[in-house]
Order: C-alpha cells, then structure tokens, then sequence
C-alpha cells in the first residue's frame, strides 16, 4: 500500500518498445520473408475453408459449422498479432502508443479464449456424433450450434475485458521496453512499477476457469470417445469413428501444449526468450497447420476442395450449354442515351486522367512533396488511373461500335483488377489515416515512425492484401457456372451482375463473398474511424484557433474521400449481391468507380497550398502555358 503512494510524482508511460522477435539485424531480412510467407498462406488456408464451408452444402454440418467459426477465429488471430511480429523484423523495435498496446492485448485476449472455447464445444460435437449417434440431430440442431459458438465469442470478449481492465489499471512508470512481438500479458506485468498480486491473481483464476474449464471438456469428452470406439465389434468402424476426431485431437493437443504452460500460472514470468517461442507456436504455427490438419484426413473437405478447383462443372452441368462470351449492356439500357452517355463519360475519363497524372507528376517531381502523406496520395492516385482505365475504356468502346462482348476470361481478368485496385484503395485510404493520426497526435515521433521504409512497406502490404482480396472475389464468383443468359445488366465486370447470370443456387457464394468482404471493409473502417477519433480528441484540445484550424486542413480533403470512398462502395458490396437491383448497382458503380477518382485530384489541391503549388509549378513548364511568352517568362516559370 506504500509503493503507488511514492509514484505520485512519477511520468506515467505514454507508449511501449516492441523489441520483437529478434534483436539480431543479420536475422530479420530472413524471418521477414518467412512469416510474411506464413501470414500470406495462413490468411488463404483459413479463407478456403470458410470458402469450402460455405460454398458445399455437403459441408452444412455441425462438424463444418465449428470448422468455419474456427477458421474465422484464425484469420483475426493472426491479423492481431503477425502484423506487428511482421513490423518489428521490418523495422526493428517499433513504438506503440499504450491505447493501441491495450487494444491489441484486448483482441488477443478475446481471440484465444474464443478459442478455447470452440475447442471444447467441437470436443461436445465430436462425443455426441460417436457416442450418442441417434441423439445427434436433436442435440446438435442449428440452434445449439450457434448457441454454442455465440457464447464461446461472448464468452472470450467478457474474460478479455476484465483481464484487460486489470491491466490497463496498473501503473506504468518506466522502463517501457517489451521484450516480445506483441503486447502480451506477462511481459506487460513484468513493467508494471505498482503491486500485481491482484491482477495476478485475476489472470490465474481466469486461466483456470477457461484454459482448465475447456480443457477438462475435451478431455472428458475424448476418454468417453475413446472408451465408445474400444466396445465398437468391427475394426471399420473403430478407424471410420478415430477418423472423425484425430485432426481435431491433434490441434488440441498442440493448442492446450503451448498455451497451458505460459497461461496456466502467475503470468510474471521472466525467461521472456522461452515466452517468444512458445507464442510463436500457437499464435503462428497452430493457425497455419489448422486447415491442413483437418483437410489431411477428411474426405469430404478433401471432395469439396477438388470440386472447387474443378470448377464444379463436369458432372452437374453435362446436358447444359456453358457460357464463354458475355455481353455488356453498357452506360443506359435506353439506346437513344448510350452516344450521349458515352461522351459524358469520355470527357470525365480525360478529366480523371488529367487530374490523377498530375498528382502523380508532382508529387514525383517537387522535392517539397516528399513527405508520407504526399507518397500515399501519389499511390491512390496511380490506383485510380489503373482503376478507371479498366472499366472505362472498354465500355466506351463498346458503346461507340455497338457491340459490348466480352469473353469470359477477359471478364474475369477485369473483375479481378477492379475488386483488387478498389481494395488496395480501402487499405491505402487506411494508411492515410493512420498516417494523419500520427502527424497530429504524435508530431514528435512523426518522422521516426513514419520512415520511408515503414511507408514501402504499408504501400506493399495495401497492394499485396488487395490481390489476395481479389483472387478469393474472382474464384468465388467465377466457381459458379453460367449456361445463360449472358446479358451483363452492368456497363463492366462486377460481382453483382454476373453472379446474377448463374445457373446454379448463388446463396453460399453470396454468404461467403460477404462475410470476407465485411470483415475486410469493417476492420479498415473501423482503423479509419479511431484515427479520426483520435485526431478530433487531440484538435479539440489544441488551444489556438489557427492551430486547430491548420491540424484540421490537413485531413478535412482525407476525410472528404473516405466519406466518398466507403459512402458508395458499401451500398454495392455490403449487401447480398442477388437482391441488389440493375439500376442501383450502376448507379453505385458510376460513383464509386469514376465519380470519385475523377473528384479525388479536386479535393486534394482544392485546400492544400502546396499541391496548388506544385501543380501550379507543373503546368507553367508544359509549353502550351508558354506560348507567346518571351525567354524572360519562359525562365521565370521554371524557377517557381
């Protein structure tokens, strides 16, 4: 009761050190590439499978249902912790402000008791398949099902809030290096400069309650398994009954092994190096070995898998004629407005050309305009000059011969590069805020944070994530067949229209396409929204008027395009593609692929003195702004 008395005059920690995986530079170009690698194939194991689940109706079982809530549960899992684990090898130890440390150890929390949690309810479901079989519908109705995995999710969030709670509680007052990848509870405890027995204590207990609670779950649930399949008279049956329960058998073993021997006791521990280790286990390894452990011995994942890579087509679509050509209706379904329509469009085509070129050249050639923001913006608008020279070009071709055929690959290859650059844009317009978010609340560390290595690699990340994004979007879509009719209600290749061309049931696609895309376009929104948060927070508390008046102008035209940006894009894409009308989706599409690249480049100059600058500048040294002039002015203008 002494010791927080004599730490009233202490600093409080504003932010920790991440030291990360290794210390060593010599090792962390190599084990860069090698979790970025199994970042990459873990995020598209774990989406296959939600994929498979959702597109196989054979798949609609209890079994599968836990599988698909599992994987989900990975994806998140690992886009919590590998980031950071990713950046601290990237960069070297990384800084983190104390509320990201404490979010991030919130969802990590949350995450891992969720599950555990799941664990244990397909331990439930694996016991009443063998032991109780004539039971097994009633037990495991839809209703239990979802009953069960709502609560390990609730449950997960509820523990997480009050370990956190705990945590965030104590006092921090120095030193504040973590020698770990993430924020994690025990190097977190091992900082605090005030008593943890109670908070210790409240870790122990919830350890317990969960790790052990869901743990003896499994494990009574596998003796009664094990002691069902022992009385079975036939040896078929045995290995049919053991197959159905061996790769879950496994991931709990692996899981349980590593998380009971750091979590299971007072969680102060010191030999942090072993701690590294053994997180990299269930935090990297168990998420990546997940789906090839239940895939390895199980025939219908194994069937469902090649079905989808077959396209799905050989044996239910014989006596059906496949679409190869589709035709493109074009900008109006009225023929009298399509020549009309057409040279709207060509002329705000140029206009969007111009504009998004010109930033281009003048971020690259001002030497004032290299700086993060500046880079960001040239990359968002290299992403709308390739965004609006994939679906425009060819609908105004179209338009002007009459004939708007498209072959089926070529379709699907202009689905692809759309889907992509659009979310590469959700994720480059994620980083400017991030961005903003640090140029205005932490001015300090701005430069140091923000290095030009730390912007490559957000720019990679944003166009690597947005092909992965699109590859899943063009196979789920293009998995489906289509043996007519072939008119595209669309002047391009989008999801919605063609996916209403298929002749088969579209409600698993549906389903999965918009669960991924919710969960992508949700999480980048949601970063976007505690950036703006916190920037308002700390303008509001900025004293001067002309000092808030500048810290707002440097994000106001930001914000315009990401009101534009997520305004128009989530009423295409945030709703079942089916029950979406024609006329709603190309109006959506008119604003969200040419409307707003077209607006972005106005936006940005419109309030920003140095883009005005830099373009004024710019256009002086193109000749035709010259002509008439002397050599006089003709020098003058290359010197501003």
């Amino acid at each position: 009761m002494e010791r927080p008395l004599e730490l009233g005059n202490m600093t409080r920690v504003q932010e920790f050190v991440l030291l990360g995986l290794s210390t060593r530079p010599d090792m962390r170009d190599v084990l860069f590439a090698v979790f970025l690698t199994l970042y990459l194939v873990t995020l598209l194991e774990n989406t296959l499978i939600i994929y498979l689940i959702c597109a196989h109706s054979e798949l609609h079982k209890p079994m599968y249902f836990f599988l698909g809530n599992l994987s989900c549960l990975e994806v998140c899992y690992v886009s919590v912790t590998m980031p950071s684990l990713l950046l601290g090898l990237w960069n070297g130890p990384s800084h983190v402000p104390f509320t990201a440390c404490m979010t991030q150890l919130f969802f990590f929390i949350s995450l891992i008791c969720t599950e555990c949690t799941l664990l244990a309810s397909m331990a439930y479901d694996r016991y009443v398949a063998i032991c109780r079989p004539l039971h097994y519908p009633l037990l495991m109705r839809p209703q239990v099902c979802l009953g069960l995995s709502s609560s390990s999710w609730l449950g997960g969030l509820l523990v997480s809030v009050v370990k956190t709670s705990c945590i965030a509680s104590l006092t921090y007052c120095g030193p504040n290096v973590l020698n770990h990848f993430f924020c994690d509870v025990s190097p977190l405890l091992n900082l605090s400069c005030t008593h943890v027995a109670l908070t210790e204590l409240v870790d122990f207990i919830s350890a317990i309650v969960i790790f052990g609670g869901s743990l003896f779950v499994a494990i009574a649930s596998y003796l009664a398994i094990g002691r069902a399949v022992l009385h079975m008279p036939s040896a078929t049956a045995r290995r049919k009954a053991f197959s159905t329960c061996a790769s879950h058998l496994v991931v709990v073993g692996i899981f349980y092994a590593a998380t009971l021997f750091i979590y299971a006791r007072p969680s102060r521990i010191e030999a942090m190096d072993l701690n590294k280790v053994l997180s990299v286990i269930y935090t990297v390894v168990t998420p990546m070995c997940n789906p090839v452990i239940y895939c390895l011995r199980n025939k219908e994942v194994q069937a469902a898998f090649h079905r989808t890579l077959c396209w799905s087509r050989g044996q239910n679509m014989t006596n059906l004629t496949a679409v190869s050509v589709f035709l493109l209706r074009g900008f109006s379904a009225s023929p009298e407005l399509q020549l009309l329509s057409a040279a709207a469009f060509l002329f705000i085509y140029l206009a969007a050309l111009l504009g998004n070129v010109s930033i281009v050249a003048a971020v690259t050639l001002d030497a004032r305009l290299h700086t993060p923001m500046y880079f960001f913006l040239k990359h968002l608008s290299l992403v709308d000059i390739c965004s609006t020279s994939t679906t425009l070009p060819r609908a105004l071709v179209a338009t002007v011969l009459g004939s708007g055929e498209i072959s089926l690959p070529a379709c699907a290859s202009q689905l692809f590069a759309f889907v992509s650059l659009g979310s590469t844009e959700c994720f480059l317009i994620t980083c400017m805020a991030y961005d903003r978010c640090l140029a205005i609340y932490r001015p300090l560390v701005y430069q140091a944070a923000m290095s030009s290595r730390t912007c490559v690699s957000l720019v990679a990340v944003a166009w690597g994530s947005g092909q992965l994004f699109s590859a899943f979007h063009t196979a789920n879509t293009f998995s489906l067949p289509f043996c007519g009719p072939d008119v595209i209600d669309h002047f391009f290749c989008d999801i919605p229209p063609v996916m209403r061309l298929a002749c088969a049931n579209t409600d698993a696609h549906e389903a999965a396409g918009f669960a991924v895309s919710g969960c992508v376009i949700m999480s980048c929104f949601a970063l976007t929204v505690l950036s703006y948060i916190r920037i308002l927070a700390t303008v509001v508390r900025i004293r001067s008027v002309g000092g808030r008046r500048k810290a707002f102008s440097t994000c106001s035209s930001h914000l315009v395009t990401v009101v534009l940006f997520y305004g128009t894009g989530s009423s295409a894409y945030m709703q079942p593609s089916a029950r979406s009308s024609p006329l709603q989706g190309r109006l959506a599409a008119v604003f969200y692929s040419i409307l707003t690249p077209t607006l972005n480049p106005l936006i940005y100059s419109l309030r920003n003195k140095e883009m005005k600058g830099a373009l004024r500048k710019l256009y002086l040294q193109v000749p035709f702004y010259r002509w008439g002039g002397t050599q006089k002015s003709t020098l003058t203008a290359f010197s501003l």
